[in-house]
C-alpha cells in the first residue's frame, strides 16, 4: 500500500471518529494570506487565545422575552432583562459545559474564562497543545500588507460526541478579513486607479459649486512627469434648464504610485443640479464623459443636520444614563485632539469625556473612526460617550463583531446606543468568519436587545446586491443579496440619503412630461445611488436568510405591492421577498465635514448615517429617562408603530434605487433594482425621523 492510499485511509478513519466543526481555511489565500516559507523556529509554548461558543438553551423563549419588553403594546413593555435573567435562559446544559471541560483540560490550558453567561469560553493555551487538541498544525502567516499571524491551513477536527454542544469555535483556522466596502470617501481618495493606457475618470467629487475629477491621463502609465491642462465640460441634465458649464485649460496635480499615474483637477459645477461631466485632454483631444449623473451639494455639519432635522440647535444631553457608543474594528482610533478642534471649529461644547474601551493610538487615527466619534457627539452633545476598539489578539484587524456582542451582553452598566459601521454580505459571514456565526450573531443580538440595548448598523455602500468582490461583498447580478448585520432582526439599519431641492419626482421628468427647475424648492432628501448623482449607492434590499421581521410585515407587503402596481417590482427569482428587509431609516450620508488629522475631509457613506442616527436615539433616550421612562432599547417594534399612527414622525423619501454598486471599484448598474416609494421601502426603510415630532411625543409609550 503506497502511502498517499494509507493517508486517505487514515483521514477517512479520522473523520468518522471526529467532527470537522468548520470549512474555512482553503480561504486564506484569497484574504492575502500566504504562509511563511522561511523555516524560522516557533516556540511551541506560544500562548493563543482561542473562544469556543457553547450551544445555547431556550432560544425561542429569549426570543418572546424579547417581544414582550420590545413591543410598545405589551405589558411588558421597557422591563428589561438582566444578565442574570439572560443567564437563567441561555446558559447552556451542564452536559455540554462538562463535555468541553473534560475535552480542554488534559491539554493544560493556561487560562479559561467563561463570559457571565456561561456560554462562550476564551481559552489560553501553549501552541503545541493547541495542536494536540485540534489535531492540527498551526503555522506563520503573512498577509500582503505585512501582518503575521498563526494560523492552521485546515479546520479544527473535534470529537464527534462534542458537536452538538459547540456552536463554533474561533481564533484557529479562520483569517482576518480586511474591509473592502462601507468605505468613507474623502476629497483626497480616489475610487480606483489604474495603469493600463488611455484617459480614464477614477472618481468625482461635487460640493458646493465645484467639482474636483481625479482621472488617469492618456499618457498613462508613463507621462514623464509632463501633465496638460484639461478642459472640464458640466452640462445640466434637467431639460428645462439645459445649462453647461465649461472649464478651460486646467493644470492638474499629479501624482505616480506604483507606476500608476493619477491626476486631480478642479472645476465649477451646478449646485444640487444632476449634471453630465466629462474631461477632455487638450492635446490630443480626446473626450471621456462619466456615464452616470453627478451631483454638487453643500458641505454637511452637526448644524445642518440639527437644522433639517428638527433638533434645536442648543439642545445637550443631560441625563447621566443617556449613554451612547462607537464601536470600531480594523485599527480605527481616534484623535482627542482632533475631537476638539472639531467641536471648537463648529461651536459644540467640549467639556464631555470619551471612555476608551480597548486600545486606542492617539497619534493615528482613522477617517472611519473619526467621522463615528465626532457626528455621535456633534449631534447628541453632552451625552456621555465611549469608544469601545475591538482589537484581535494578533496584529490583524478583523471585523469580529461577535466578539464585541458578547462582550457588552455581560457589561453591568453597558452603553445604552451603540452604532456599527461595519459589515459584509450574508453569504460571506459563515464562510469567511466560521460556520455558525451568523446564526451564533443573531442570538447575541437578541440577548443585548433584552437588555434593552440600540443597537445601530450602517446599511452599506453597495446597493441591492452587495457588490464590491468578496470576502466583503459579492459580483454579479445574478441575484440581490442582504448585507450582515443590516439582516438582523434586532438591529436597527441605516441607509443614506443627501439634501437636495430635487426630492420628487418631477424634478427628473422631461419637459413634455411636465418637469420642472426644482432648483428653488424647499430641501428635501433623495436615496443616495449613481443614478442620482452620486459615485456610490446605500445598501437595502431583502435576506436570504433572515424571515421578515413581524414588526414590519405590513409594510413590506405594502411596498411590495405597490412595486408591483408601478411595474418596477423585481423578478421574482432575483430576490427573497419573505426576508427580513432593511433599512429601517436613513438619515444624511454624503458631504460631512470631518477632522481627521488635523485636517477637514469631505466625507460619505451609510458609515455616517449610522452615528447620525443613533445621536438622535440619545437624544429620545435623554427625554425619556429624565421623565423615569426607560430607555428605548431595541426601538424598531415601536417606531413602526409609530409610523403607523403618526406618519409625519417621519420624512418619507420618494426619489432613489438602489441597482447600482461598485465593483472591483468600478461602477455597475443591473438592470433590476429597489425603488423608492411612498411609505416603506427599501432605499431609505420608514424614512428619516423628524425629531420635531419625535421629541414631543416619544414620552408616550
Amino acid at each position: 500500500m503506497n502511502k498517499i492510499n494509507l493517508f486517505i485511509i487514515l483521514t477517512i478513519l479520522i473523520n468518522c471518529y471526529f467532527g470537522i466543526n468548520q470549512v474555512n481555511g482553503k480561504f486564506h489565500q484569497e484574504l492575502g494570506w500566504k504562509q511563511s516559507l522561511t523555516r524560522e523556529f516557533i516556540d511551541p509554548n506560544t500562548p493563543i487565545t482561542f473562544r469556543v461558543y457553547i450551544k445555547q438553551q431556550n432560544i425561542e423563549q429569549l426570543k418572546t422575552k424579547v417581544r414582550e419588553v420590545s413591543d410598545p403594546s405589551s405589558s411588558k413593555y421597557g422591563h428589561y432583562l438582566s444578565v442574570d435573567d439572560i443567564t437563567s435562559i441561555v446558559s447552556p446544559s451542564k452536559q455540554s459545559i462538562n463535555l468541553i471541560e473534560q475535552w480542554i483540560q488534559p491539554f493544560n490550558p493556561i487560562d479559561i474564562e467563561f463570559t457571565e453567561n456561561q456560554d462562550c469560553i476564551f481559552i489560553t493555551m501553549s501552541k503545541q497543545n493547541i495542536e494536540k487538541l485540534m489535531k492540527i498544525r498551526l503555522f506563520k502567516f503573512i498577509h500582503q500588507n505585512g501582518k503575521i499571524i498563526l494560523r492552521s491551513p485546515i479546520d479544527p477536527v473535534i470529537p464527534s460526541n462534542l458537536l452538538r454542544h459547540i456552536d463554533l469555535i474561533t481564533g484557529i483556522s479562520h483569517f482576518p478579513v480586511y474591509k473592502l466596502k462601507n468605505k468613507v470617501n474623502s476629497l483626497s481618495s480616489s475610487s480606483s486607479s489604474s495603469s493600463s493606457e488611455g484617459l480614464q475618470i477614477l472618481s468625482i467629487k461635487g460640493t458646493g459649486e465645484f467639482i474636483t475629477v481625479e482621472y488617469q491621463p492618456s499618457c498613462a502609465p508613463s507621462c514623464n512627469g509632463k501633465y496638460f491642462p484639461m478642459d472640464v465640460t458640466v452640462t445640466a441634465l434637467n431639460q428645462v434648464i439645459n445649462n453647461t458649464i465649461v472649464t478651460s485649460n486646467i493644470t492638474p496635480t499629479c501624482t505616480v504610485t506604483a507606476g500608476a499615474t493619477v491626476c486631480k483637477i478642479f472645476a465649477n459645477s451646478f449646485i444640487y443640479q444632476p449634471s453630465q461631466v466629462s474631461i477632455t485632454d487638450t492635446v490630443s483631444n480626446q473626450v471621456l464623459a462619466w456615464d452616470h449623473p453627478i451631483v454638487s451639494l453643500p458641505i454637511v455639519l452637526p448644524q445642518t443636520i440639527k437644522e433639517y432635522y428638527g433638533i434645536p440647535n442648543h439642545y445637550q444631553v443631560t441625563h447621566p444614563n443617556a449613554t451612547q457608543c462607537v464601536v470600531e474594528f480594523e485599527q480605527q482610533y481616534y484623535s482627542p485632539a482632533d475631537l476638539e478642534q472639531f467641536f471648537n471649529s463648529v461651536g459644540l461644547p467640549t467639556n464631555v469625556t470619551v471612555n476608551v474601551i480597548g486600545s486606542n493610538d492617539e497619534t493615528n487615527p482613522g477617517v472611519e473612526a473619526s467621522l463615528d466619534i465626532q457626528y455621535l457627539m456633534g449631534v447628541a452633545p453632552n451625552a456621555q460617550t465611549t469608544f469601545w476598539s475591538i482589537y484581535a489578539n494578533t496584529s490583524a484587524e478583523i471585523d469580529d463583531i461577535l466578539q464585541w456582542a458578547v462582550a457588552i451582553s455581560t457589561q453591568p452598566n453597558p452603553p445604552l446606543v451603540n452604532s456599527l459601521s461595519y459589515g459584509m454580505t450574508e453569504g460571506n459571514v459563515d464562510t469567511y468568519l466560521g460556520n455558525g456565526y451568523m446564526a451564533r450573531s443573531e442570538t447575541e443580538f437578541a440577548k443585548l436587545a433584552a437588555r434593552g440595548l440600540t443597537v445601530v448598523i450602517a446599511s452599506g455602500d453597495s446597493g441591492a446586491y452587495d457588490l464590491g468582490g468578496p470576502p466583503m461583498g459579492a459580483n454579479g447580478c445574478e441575484n440581490m443579496r442582504g448585507d450582515w448585520p443590516s439582516n438582523s432582526e434586532y438591529v436597527s439599519a441605516v441607509g443614506s440619503i443627501y439634501f437636495t431641492p430635487y426630492s420628487a419626482p418631477i424634478c427628473y421628468e422631461s419637459v413634455a412630461s411636465g418637469g420642472v427647475n426644482c432648483q428653488s424648492l424647499p430641501i428635501g432628501e433623495v436615496g443616495v445611488s449613481l443614478d442620482y448623482g452620486t459615485m456610490w449607492t446605500s445598501g437595502g434590499g431583502f435576506s436570504n436568510f433572515t424571515d421578515r421581521a413581524y414588526y414590519q410585515n405590513d409594510f413590506v407587503t405594502e411596498y411590495l405591492e405597490k412595486l408591483q402596481e408601478l411595474n418596477v417590482l423585481p423578478p421574482s427569482n432575483l430576490f427573497n421577498s419573505q426576508g427580513r428587509a432593511y433599512p429601517d431609516f436613513s438619515t444624511v450620508g454624503k458631504n460631512l465635514y470631518v477632522i481627521n488629522g488635523g485636517e477637514w475631509l469631505s466625507v460619505d457613506g451609510t458609515s455616517a448615517s449610522a452615528p447620525i442616527f443613533a445621536g438622535m436615539v440619545t437624544i429620545l433616550n435623554d427625554i425619556r429617562l429624565n421623565k423615569g421612562l426607560p430607555q428605548l432599547g431595541f426601538l424598531n417594534p415601536l417606531f413602526y408603530q409609530i409610523a403607523r399612527t403618526n406618519p409625519e414622525a417621519f420624512y418619507d423619501v420618494v426619489v432613489g434605487n438602489n441597482r447600482c454598486g461598485l465593483s472591483d471599484s468600478s461602477p455597475i448598474c443591473c438592470e433590476s433594482g429597489y425603488t423608492a416609494t411612498t411609505g416603506f421601502d427599501t432605499v431609505s426603510g420608514l424614512g428619516r425621523p423628524d425629531m420635531s415630532v419625535l421629541m414631543e411625543i416619544i414620552d408616550q409609550f
